[in-house]
């Protein structure tokens, strides 16, 4: 956790300026982390989502870190697809419950969605955070539910990475990731919410158990 703090820390800056530039366009965020029981499973599994659906509207890297130690990695939104997965699959890699690492690819939501002009530019321009706690963190596995329409970002994250097909999944929407910083089980996939909607969970699942 002081690692991730110091990391924090260090963007501290860039949070007030991003929060007095950008807050009348109701922005939320950012995702800060605070990790306990990521640390003392047999694996560690981090899981990349786009952004919040509204969140703590704040530049106080304590009262981020606090407002994500709350939320507890949906514990009350076990209902809902992305959350519902997530448990799935701590289940199935024999994680306890709550115990992932999680963090976004967009640092900020706007009014609940994703960012769009002109704060998507300023986003974006954090993403060298996200590439930062991988490195912190060291996931043994990494879930990407970024989509393929964020495939370019990845790439200016990681140059050179390859994107190669998932034999038992449809294999424009997941990939496996191969990258020397990256974990040598690193997938890129749908939101839950299409995986669950296209009727892709059950292989998706079965995927996830393979691997675990």
């Amino acid at each position: 956790m002081k690692e991730l703090l110091k990391l924090y820390e260090s963007y501290s800056t860039d949070f007030e300026d991003f929060w007095e530039k950008y807050k009348e366009f109701d922005v939320h965020g950012p995702i800060l982390m605070s990790l306990e029981s990521y640390f003392t499973q047999p694996k560690k599994v981090m899981i990349v989502g786009q952004e919040t659906h509204g969140w703590c509207q704040s530049p106080s890297i304590s009262e981020q870190t606090g407002a994500y130690k709350s939320f507890n990695f949906g514990e009350k939104y076990r209902s809902t697809p992305f959350w519902n997965v997530i448990r799935k699959i701590e289940s199935t890699m024999g994680l306890e419950p709550y115990s992932i690492a999680w963090s976004n690819l967009n640092r900020y939501d706007q009014a609940c969605g994703s960012p769009k002009l002109p704060v998507s530019v300023r986003v974006e321009e954090l993403d060298h955070l996200l590439k930062s706690e991988v490195s912190i963190l060291k996931p043994d596995v990494l879930i990407l539910f970024t989509n393929h329409k964020y495939d370019s970002r990845l790439h200016k994250l990681y140059p050179e990475a390859l994107f190669e097909n998932i034999p038992e999944l449809p294999d424009r929407h997941f990939k496996r990731v191969s990258h020397p910083e990256l974990p040598s089980v690193t997938i890129r996939a749908p939101h839950p919410k299409t995986i669950r909607m296209q009727s892709w969970e059950s292989s998706f699942i079965g995927f996830i158990e393979k691997i675990a």
